[in-house]
C-alpha cells in the first residue's frame, strides 16, 4: 500500500479512538447525549463562516470539496476583504454579522474569529438554532466549555473544536499503533514545542496572542494538549516553571519559554514550549510498558522501539536498525508525496492541510449521523483543564489601557501619520515628538500600541483616530486642519487584487482626504523597490530617475509601489496634491527581523541564498536615518520639493556577505550566506516553474529575469533632493552603521 493509503487507513483507526467516550475522574465514561442534528439522506448541510482571515481559506477549500455541504454566506464586517475572498470561492452572501443567518437556514457554522469573541458567537448561534464548529481553543476556560458543551446537548445542536494536530498524519499513526496493544499500556509522554514566531519577529505585539501572558497557552499550547488529551485524558495535578520571559512594551509581559509536569488519567507528562525559537523541533514521545514511540510532527515521521526475544547486542542492533528503517520509510513517503502533489498525481497531501481536512470532514460526518464528533465540546473541556493548569502560573496581566481620549481639533504644524504603528512608523513618530511636531496617528488598533505612541496618546501629545486606509470618514477627520501627511501604510497583500485594492486605492484615498483637507505637504513612502535596480541600469540612480517601465514584471510588492505612486503622481499634476516621495533603501536596525530580505533569500533562518554573489555595496539606511527624511520633508516650508522624488540611502561599504558574517560573530548563530549567480538561481525558478506546470497548479506564472535581476541592487544610489534640499545627512561611518544596524541583534540577558 502507497503512503497515502497508509494515512487514510491510520487516521480511520484513530478517529475511532477519538470517539471513544470521554473520561471522568473516577475513570468513568462520560454519557453524553447524542445530537438531534442528524441529516436525512440527500440532506445538504447549510454552512456558514464567521471570519474571513488566513483559516478561513482552508475552511473553505475543503467544505467545497464535501458532498452534501453548501456554503451559503460568509460573515465578518470587514465588508472588502470577505467581499474578495466570497468571489474566489464562489460564495453566494457577505454578511456584516449574525442577523441574516436565520433566514438562510443554516445548519453549522464555523467560527474563525479570535478566540476571546468565541463564548459569546456561539451563545448567539445557539439562539438562532444553529450548530457551531469552532476554531481552536474552544473558548479560553474549561468550566465555560462544560457549560457550552451541557447548553448544546441541551439545545439538541452540535458543538465542536478544530483540533486539528489531534488529527496529524504523524499523530495518527502513533494513535494506531498504541490502539494496536504495540508499546503495551501508555506510561508517560513527553512533549516538546520549539517554534519561531512570524508575530514576534515583525514586531506584531497587538496580536491576541501577546495581549496576556497566558494567551500564548490557548493559542498554541492546545495544539500539543490536545494530543496530550487524546493520550492521557484529562489532568490531575499540573506544575508548571515559567523558563523565562520577555517584556514586548512595557508592562506587557511575554513567556517565552514553559516547561510543566504533571499526572493525567491514564499516564504522566512531560512538556516544554518555546515560543520565537531559531529551530524548530516539535516531538511527542510516548513510553509504554513495553515499548515507546515518538513521533516527529515537523517532518511527519513515525518510529518506535519495541523489546525483542535475543540477546542485548541484538536486541540494541534491531531497535537501532528498526527505527532508521521506519524513519527512511517515512522520509521518502514524505518526499513521494511532496512530488506527487506537486506534479498533479495527488491532492494536496501535506501534513497541516491533512489535518485540517480530516477535522473538518470528522465533524461534518458526525454531525450529519448524528454522533458524537472526534474533537466534542466535553473533549475540548478536558484539553482546556489542561491549558488552564498551565496558564496559571502566569504572570498576571496589565490592567487594560484606558481608551484613547476623543481626538480634539488639529493644532498648528499638525502631522497626520498613517502607518504609525510600523517598523519606520514608530521611530518617524518620535522623530516628530522631539522636534515638538503635534501628531496625529490614525490606526486600526488602540490596544498595545507601540511604547512612544501610547505615551504620546496618554499625554495628549497625539490624536488618536480609529481607522485604517479603507476607511475614508477616519481619513478626512484626521486630516482636518492638519499642516501635513506622513503615509507610511502599505496595504499588501498575496494578489494583485488585494494589493491593487490596499495599496493603490488605499494610498489615493489618503492623498483625496489630505487634498480635501488642504494640507501644505503629503509625504508618500514608497521604496527603491518602485525603480529597476538590476546590473544594467546603469552606474547610479538619481531622484528624477523614471519608475521601472516594466513594473509588470515586478512583484507585487514592487508592482504595487509603481502603480502607487503613478496614482499620487497624477493627482499632484491634476490636482495639485502637495506630493514628496520618499524611496527608502534597505531599512535596517533594531525592530525589524533580523532574516532581512534586502541581504537575499532566507531558505531557513540561518542560511541566507544571496541575490548574486553578495559582494556589491548594499543601500542601507538606517531606520531612524529614514524617520528623520520624512520628518524633514513633512515640516519643509519651502514648495521647491513639492512634485519630486527622494532616494533614501547612504553611502555604506557594506555588503551581504559582510552583513551575514557580522551577524553570525554577534549573534553566536550558526548562519550562512550563500552567494549565487542570478542566472543559476533563475535556472532553479524556471525548475520550479516547469515542476508547478506539470502538476497543473493554478495562477503558475513564469518566474521574471528583470524582478531577480533588480533585488541583486547592483546599482548605487544619488540623494540630492534630501541632502542638498532637506540638509539630510544619514549615518555612513562603516562601525557606526554596523553598531546601529547590524550589532543591535547580541543576545539579550
Amino acid at each position: 500500500m502507497d503512503a497515502a493509503g497508509r494515512t487514510v487507513e491510520a487516521r480511520s483507526e484513530a478517529s475511532a479512538i477519538l470517539r471513544r467516550p470521554a473520561q471522568d475522574g473516577a475513570g468513568d465514561a462520560l454519557t453524553m447525549p447524542a445530537p438531534t442534528t442528524a441529516r436525512r439522506p440527500g440532506e445538504t448541510t447549510r454552512v456558514a463562516l464567521l471570519g474571513a482571515g488566513y483559516i478561513a481559506d482552508y475552511h473553505l477549500e475543503i467544505l467545497g470539496r464535501l458532498p452534501d455541504v453548501e456554503i451559503c454566506a460568509l460573515v465578518d464586517p470587514d465588508r472588502v476583504r470577505a467581499e474578495s475572498l466570497a468571489r474566489r470561492y464562489g460564495v453566494p452572501r457577505v454578511l456584516a454579522d449574525l442577523d441574516g443567518l436565520a433566514e438562510l437556514g443554516v445548519h453549522v457554522a464555523h467560527v474563525l474569529t479570535p478566540p476571546d469573541t468565541h463564548a459569546a458567537l456561539i451563545r448567539k448561534l445557539f439562539a438562532l438554532g444553529v450548530s457551531a464548529f469552532v476554531e481552536k481553543p474552544l473558548v479560553l476556560s474549561a468550566a465555560e466549555a462544560r457549560a457550552l458543551s451541557e447548553e448544546a446537548a441541551r439545545l439538541g445542536l452540535v458543538l465542536a473544536v478544530n483540533h486539528n494536530n489531534v488529527h496529524h498524519p504523524a499523530f495518527t499513526r502513533l494513535l494506531a499503533r498504541v490502539a494496536a496493544g504495540e508499546i503495551g499500556r501508555v506510561e508517560h509522554v513527553q512533549v516538546t514545542l520549539s517554534v519561531p514566531l512570524a508575530q514576534l519577529d515583525a514586531g506584531d505585539f497587538a496580536h491576541w496572542m501577546f495581549r496576556e501572558p497566558r494567551n500564548i497557552v490557548y493559542e498554541a499550547a492546545v495544539h500539543p494538549l490536545g494530543q496530550v488529551q487524546a493520550l492521557i485524558g484529562a489532568p490531575r495535578r499540573v506544575e508548571t516553571t515559567l523558563v523565562s520571559t520577555r517584556e514586548l512594551h512595557p508592562g506587557q509581559v511575554f513567556v517565552d519559554r514553559w516547561s510543566a509536569s504533571g499526572t493525567g488519567q491514564r499516564g504522566s507528562l512531560q512538556l516544554y514550549c518555546a515560543f520565537g525559537q531559531g529551530f524548530t523541533r516539535n516531538t511527542l514521545q510516548v513510553l509504554g510498558t513495553d515499548g515507546a514511540l515518538e513521533a516527529d510532527l515537523f517532518h511527519n515521521t513515525l518510529s518506535g522501539e519495541r523489546k525483542t526475544v535475543w540477546l542485548d547486542f541484538w536486541n540494541s542492533y534491531l531497535a537501532s536498525a528498526r527505527r532508521g528503517a521506519q524513519l527512511r520509510r517515512d522520509a521518502r513517503a514524505v518526499c513521494a508525496r511532496w512530488f506527487r502533489t506537486t506534479l498533479g498525481l495527488a491532492p494536496r497531501l501535506d501534513a497541516f492541510y491533512v489535518g485540517m481536512r480530516a477535522s473538518i470532514e470528522g465533524f461534518h460526518a458526525a454531525s450529519r449521523a448524528g454522533t458524537e464528533p472526534p474533537s466534542s465540546a466535553a473533549r475540548a473541556a478536558e484539553v482546556l483543564s489542561w491549558c488552564d493548569a498551565l496558564a496559571a502560573a502566569a504572570p498576571a496581566a496589565p490592567p487594560p489601557a484606558p481608551p484613547p481620549p476623543a481626538p480634539g481639533p488639529a493644532r498648528a504644524g499638525e502631522v497626520v501619520v498613517l502607518g504609525a504603528t510600523g517598523f519606520i512608523g514608530t521611530r518617524t513618530v518620535a522623530r516628530l515628538l522631539a522636534v515638538g511636531a503635534p501628531v496625529t496617528v490614525v490606526a486600526r488598533r488602540a490596544h498595545a500600541l507601540p511604547p512612544v505612541v501610547a505615551e504620546g496618546v496618554r499625554s495628549g501629545a497625539i490624536r488618536f483616530f480609529r481607522g485604517s486606509l479603507a476607511d475614508r470618514a477616519a481619513l478626512e477627520a484626521a486630516c482636518a486642519g492638519a499642516d501635513a501627511v506622513i503615509s507610511l501604510a502599505t496595504g499588501n497583500g498575496d494578489t494583485w487584487e488585494a494589493v491593487e485594492r490596499g495599496m493603490v486605492r488605499g494610498s489615493v484615498q489618503a492623498a483625496e482626504a489630505a487634498l480635501a483637507a488642504g494640507v501644505r505637504r503629503f509625504v508618500y513612502v514608497s521604496s527603491i523597490a518602485a525603480l529597476y535596480t538590476g546590473p544594467d541600469a546603469g552606474r547610479e540612480l538619481l531622484d528624477a530617475t523614471p519608475l521601472d517601465p516594466r513594473g509588470a514584471e515586478r512583484s507585487l510588492y514592487s508592482r504595487g509601489k509603481i502603480a502607487a505612486e503613478r496614482a499620487l503622481f497624477e493627482l499632484y499634476r491634476t490636482r495639485g496634491l502637495p506630493l514628496v516621495v520618499a524611496r527608502p533603501g534597505v531599512v535596517m536596525g533594531a525592530g525589524t527581523p533580523l532574516q532581512h530580505s534586502g541581504l537575499g533569500v532566507w531558505n531557513r533562518d540561518n542560511h541566507c541564498v544571496g541575490w548574486g554573489r553578495g559582494d556589491v555595496p548594499l543601500p542601507i539606511v538606517w531606520v531612524d536615518d529614514v524617520a528623520d527624511a520624512l520628518c524633514r520633508a513633512a515640516r519643509h516650508p519651502g514648495r521647491e520639493i513639492d512634485g519630486r522624488a527622494m532616494n533614501l540611502c547612504a553611502r555604506a561599504p557594506l555588503t551581504a556577505a559582510e552583513i551575514v558574517a557580522e551577524l553570525r560573530r554577534v549573534t553566536g548563530r550558526d548562519l550562512h550566506f550563500h552567494p549565487r549567480r542570478l542566472e543559476f538561481s533563475q535556472a532553479l525558478e524556471i525548475g520550479k516553474w516547469l515542476v508547478k506546470k506539470a502538476g497543473r497548479r493554478p495562477g503558475v506564472t513564469f518566474p521574471s529575469w528583470r524582478d531577480l535581476q533588480a533585488r541583486s541592487l547592483s546599482v548605487t544610489f544619488a540623494c540630492d533632493v534630501a541632502r542638498l534640499m532637506l540638509g539630510w545627512k544619514p549615518v555612513e561611518d562603516r562601525e557606526a552603521l554596523l553598531e546601529r544596524c547590524v550589532r543591535v541583534y547580541r543576545p539579550r540577558d
